[in-house]
C-alpha cells in the first residue's frame, strides 16, 4: 500500500543522505499547479494555429553545431553525492550541441544539448548575456537542455552546497566551466552562421528500460525498482534532412535518468551515459549526421538494470535501435513556421525553516545539512530573505499545426508527462525537462503526499 505522508511534519530544510543529490527544497505544489504553468505558455501559443500545405509552406532554415566538451581528468563529477574523489578516466566524449531554427520571417530559435547533469541560473547568467549581446537572443530563445548524465563534470554555482571538494579540485571545475561557458556561447555562434533549408519529419518509438525508482515500504518510500509504478517509454524523433535528401540531423528523447553507472570504478569514469552511447550509434548509422539527445519528464525513473558502464552501453544499443525504428518507418511531415512563447512561473515552497532549525543543522553531522543551513544563516545576518519560491522556466516551440515542444525547467517527475500528453494531445507534444536551469525536483501532488526523494 502507498503511504499517506500528507499529515507529515515538512522536511523542507532535510536534506536525506541518498546517493544522488536531492531537492533542494520542498514544494507547495502538484501536478495541477504546473499543468496550469505550461497552460499560461502553450495554449497561448496554439491560439494562433499556422494551417499551410506542404506545397504552400516555405521551408524552415536549420543551422547545426558541435563542440567537444570532454575534460581533462582528473576532475569531480555531478549526480552523485556519495563520491568521495575525482574521475581518472574518459569512457567516451563529452559534447555540445546547437540545433538552430530560423522562420521565413527570421524570427530565431536554439536548442542546445548539452552532456552534463544540469546547469544554474547563476551558471547561466554570463552566458545569456553574450546571447543577447553577440546575437540578439531574447529570454527563451536559448534554450540548454542537459542530458542529464550523472557521470559529467561538477559546474560552478550548480548546487554549490553539495558540490564540496578540497581547493585543487575546485580550481579544476572552475576553469572547466569558464571554458565551457566560452564554449556554449561558441556553438550557438557557430550554428546561427550554418543556416540552410530543411525538410523536417516526426515519428514515436518505443524503448522499455525506464523503471520507476519509487518502492513503498511501509509508511516510507526508497530507491528501488517498481516495474508497477509509472513511466514513459516514448522514444520522439525528429528527422532533418536538407533539401536534397541528405539526413543533417536526428533529434531523440526519452524520460529516464542517465544513473547506469552507479557502482566500483566505472563510477570514477567520465562519460555520457546511455544517452551518448546512443548518439554515437545513430551517427555511425548515418554518417555525416548529428544525433541530439533531450531529455523527457523522467525523474523518477532510472534505467534498468544499472551497475555498470556495461549497463549504459546495453541501454544505449537499445534507445538508438529504437530511433532507426522510427526512422524506417514512414514519418509525419513537420512544417513551419514556429511560433514560440516563454515565461517563468513561480511556483511557492513551504515555509522556510526557523532561526532555530538553522542553528541546529549547522551543527548536523551531515555535510549538505550543514553546509545550506549555514549559507542560510549568511543570508539571515545579511538581512536577506531566504527563499519563498522558485521561478520555473517554461517554454513551447510550435511548428505549425504538426509538432509542438515544451520545454520545462528542473526535474520532472513522469506525472507530468502522464497528464501533459493528455492535454495538450491534438498539440502533438513533444515534453522536455532540465530545460534552461535544474533548480530541484519538480514533484507531483502525489509525490508530495508520499513524500520519498523527489519531493522531500
Amino acid at each position: 500500500m502507498r503511504p499517506d505522508r500528507a499529515t507529515r511534519r515538512s522536511a523542507a530544510c532535510k536534506l536525506p543522505i541518498q546517493p544522488q543529490y536531492p531537492s533542494q527544497m520542498h514544494m507547495r505544489l502538484g501536478t495541477t499547479a504546473v499543468c496550469l504553468a505550461v497552460g499560461l505558455v502553450a495554449p497561448g501559443l496554439i491560439l494562433g494555429p499556422v494551417r499551410c500545405s506542404a506545397v504552400e509552406a516555405p521551408h524552415l532554415q536549420v543551422g547545426l553545431a558541435v563542440r567537444d566538451v570532454t575534460p581533462q581528468v582528473p576532475i569531480r563529477l555531478a549526480g552523485y553525492a556519495a563520491r568521495k574523489r575525482p574521475a581518472d578516466k574518459v569512457d567516451a566524449p563529452l559534447l555540445v550541441q546547437a540545433l538552430a531554427f530560423r522562420n521565413p520571417t527570421g524570427e530565431r530559435f536554439v536548442l542546445v544539448a548539452l552532456d552534463n547533469c544540469e546547469v544554474s541560473r547563476a551558471f547561466m547568467a554570463p552566458v545569456l548575456e553574450q546571447y543577447a549581446a553577440r546575437f540578439q537572443l531574447g529570454p527563451g530563445t536559448v534554450a540548454v537542455v542537459c542530458s542529464h548524465t550523472h557521470s559529467g563534470p561538477v559546474l560552478d554555482d550548480v548546487l554549490s552546497n553539495m558540490a564540496q571538494m578540497p581547493p585543487e579540485d575546485a580550481a579544476r571545475t572552475a576553469a572547466y566551466s569558464q571554458q565551457l561557458r566560452s564554449n556554449l556561447v561558441e556553438v550557438v555562434a557557430a550554428a546561427l552562421a550554418d543556416f540552410q533549408p530543411a525538410l523536417l519529419e516526426y515519428g514515436l518509438g518505443r524503448a522499455t528500460f525506464a523503471m520507476n525508482r519509487r518502492v513503498y515500504q511501509g509508511d516510507k518510500v526508497v530507491f528501488g525498482d517498481n516495474p508497477d509504478g509509472p513511466v514513459d517509454w516514448d522514444v520522439p524523433v525528429l528527422r532533418i534532412k536538407g533539401t536534397n535528401g541528405t539526413v543533417r540531423a536526428i533529434v531523440f528523447g526519452y524520460a529516464c535518468h542517465g544513473t547506469s553507472v552507479r557502482t566500483g570504478d566505472d563510477w570514477y569514469v567520465v562519460s555520457p551515459e546511455y544517452m551518448g552511447y546512443a548518439r554515437h550509434l545513430l551517427e555511425a548509422h548515418h554518417p555525416g549526421a548529428i544525433a541530439l539527445f533531450v531529455p523527457g519528464l523522467g525523474a523518477d525513473s532510472d534505467p534498468a538494470p544499472r551497475g555498470q558502464l556495461l549497463d549504459a552501453k546495453r541501454h544505449g544499443v537499445e534507445l538508438a535501435g529504437a530511433v532507426i525504428g522510427v526512422l524506417g518507418r514512414p514519418m509525419q511531415p513537420v512544417r513551419g513556421p514556429f511560433q514560440f512563447a516563454y515565461q517563468e512561473v513561480n511556483l511557492p515552497l513551504v515555509d522556510p525553516p526557523s532561526r532555530q532549525q538553522l542553528d541546529k543543522d549547522a551543527q548536523s553531522t551531515d555535510p549538505y545539512v550543514r553546509a545550506r543551513a549555514t549559507a542560510y544563516l549568511k543570508r539571515l545576518d545579511a538581512q536577506q530573505p531566504l527563499p519563498c519560491g522558485v521561478d520555473l522556466p517554461v517554454a513551447a516551440l510550435r511548428f505549425g499545426d504538426d509538432l509542438t515542444w515544451v520545454l520545462l525547467g528542473g526535474e520532472v517527475v513522469v506525472d507530468y508527462s502522464r497528464r501533459l500528453k493528455r492535454l495538450l494531445a491534438s498539440d502533438h507534444p513533444w515534453l522536455v525537462a532540465y530545460a534552461y536551469e535544474t533548480p530541484c525536483y519538480i514533484p507531483s501532488a502525489r509525490l508530495i503526499k508520499e513524500g520519498g526523494y523527489e519531493s522531500d
